[in-house]
């Protein structure tokens, strides 16, 4: 299976990176093929211009990498994204992505009852780290990921089942934890199969 990961994070030595890491090596391990798109290496710009956005509901835009992601896309079976939780929802670079690249006759159909248009890809994975307990994460701020992301953008976009676990209290939470988590994404990333 092709896996399309996407990373957005700025410092290559954050636990975002170790995520992508132990998810690598078992995707490997299972015979899967790697796409990765780092946004911060790539120097994504995620600003809409008054001149992208005069083109966005025909579908077109002015950034010469949306037709890159675009393509990337649809070459994807599945889909993992890797961020960490930043006020709530995703930073900047891949919430700009979306805003650019999800884009009506692409992602989902025009008109005032759009119908989604990404279905080929088999599902997603979404794989978040968060200084806030998972408790908070989930009760107190109401999940806002699942809402923003996997309902609001990528099932909408067809992109169904979607799965996201959280690492609340990176950075804080003992080693051992740490390790924990690390060694569940690795086998995630080998039985990716196993859990469509």
């Amino acid at each position: 299976m092709k896996v399309h990961v996407i990373i957005d994070h700025p410092w290559e030595n954050s636990f975002s990176y170790a995520i992508l890491s132990s998810l690598t090596e078992g995707l490997q391990r299972g015979g899967h093929s790697i796409d990765l798109l780092d946004l911060n290496l790539e120097g994504f710009n995620p600003v809409f211009s008054p001149q992208e956005l005069a083109l966005y509901a025909e579908g077109g835009s002015l950034d010469p990498k949306v037709k890159e992601y675009q393509q990337r896309l649809m070459d994807a079976d599945y889909l993992v994204m890797i961020f960490p939780i930043w006020w709530n929802v995703m930073p900047a670079r891949l919430k700009g992505y979306l805003d650019k690249v999800l884009l009506p006759g692409f992602a989902f159909t025009k008109g005032q009852y759009p119908e989604p248009l990404l279905d080929h890809i088999r599902g997603a994975t979404i794989l978040t780290t968060s200084g806030a307990p998972d408790k908070v994460v989930h009760e107190t701020y109401h999940s806002a990921i699942d809402w923003v992301l996997c309902k609001g953008t990528l099932e909408f976009c067809g992109i169904s089942p979607t799965f996201w676990h959280n690492f609340g209290e990176t950075g804080f939470a003992p080693i051992e934890a740490h390790q924990a988590w690390l060694a569940f994404i690795h086998q995630c990333g080998l039985e990716i199969n196993d859990i469509l």
